[in-house]
């Protein structure tokens, strides 16, 4: 019996693998890179966080307040 890989396991082991290249890339440079608390602060300051956090109480509130029993 052979199992087949599917594509998306492949898309998930490639930006697995590329983030631990990143992640090496950065303990050897002398932190003139972009790294992950930069990413980080930069997207909580910005408004797409904003927008996705607004559409996730928007999601969350329908489930609980718009549902019939």
């Amino acid at each position: 019996m052979m199992s087949a890989v599917v594509p998306g396991t492949v898309v998930w082991v490639a930006l697995a693998a590329s983030v631990v290249v990143w992640f090496g890339i950065l303990a050897l440079s002398d932190g003139r890179l972009v790294g992950p608390r930069r990413v980080l602060r930069w997207f909580l300051g910005s408004w797409l966080s904003r927008a996705m956090v607004l559409a996730a109480w928007g999601a969350a509130g329908w489930h609980i307040f718009c549902q019939r029993p």
